[in-house]
């Protein structure tokens, strides 16, 4: 697949992670105080799977780095086991690429569990806040909903021999364009 059908099948993707990008920066600027996650703070950078729309996005992203970034990544897959391989020094080398889970990571979360309401974020944040107002927080079904939908299209609209798996490890996503 070339580059450009890349960009075009990866749109709605795009646009869903602008959308939650704008959320997040909302809470930010709102609650730029009370969130201590920066640069760095990486316990919550584990190993993890995606969906392929968001992999085939990691891959054209991976492939844009310097060599020696790639490098890095690489040995990374080598040598860890639980932790992000993108993880250099402490931060993601495609922080911009990032999959939705770790842009949402951390933030307020609205789910319900065994048909109660339920806020989840990241215990180191938003310390002494008890409730967040409706605008604040991201719907987790909501947005799992819309990114099964986007993966879903993104599927529909491309051919591979053989078909993507439901899920694709990081350590896979890396080069599903080499």
């Amino acid at each position: 697949m070339d580059k450009n059908s890349i960009e075009s099948v990866l749109e709605n993707y795009t646009a869903l992670v602008k959308r939650v990008d704008d959320h997040l920066l909302n809470i930010e600027k709102k609650y730029a105080d009370k969130i201590v996650c920066k640069k760095g703070c990486d316990t919550c950078c584990r190993f993890l799977t995606l969906f392929p729309v968001e992999a085939v996005s990691i891959s054209s992203a991976f492939g844009k780095l310097p060599e020696e970034i790639q490098t890095i990544i690489v040995n990374n897959l080598k040598n860890r086991e639980d932790a992000c391989p993108l993880l250099i020094n402490r931060a993601c080398a495609l922080y911009s690429h990032r999959p939705i889970i770790c842009r949402t990571h951390g933030y307020p979360i609205y789910m319900e569990k065994d048909g109660e309401p339920l806020v989840d974020f990241c215990p180191k944040n938003f310390n002494g806040i008890t409730s967040f107002p409706k605008d604040a927080l991201l719907s987790i079904e909501q947005l799992n909903t819309t990114l099964t939908t986007i993966n879903r299209y993104f599927l529909d609209s491309i051919e591979t021999d053989p078909p993507f798996p439901d899920r694709i490890p990081i350590s896979g996503a890396l080069f599903l364009e080499k």
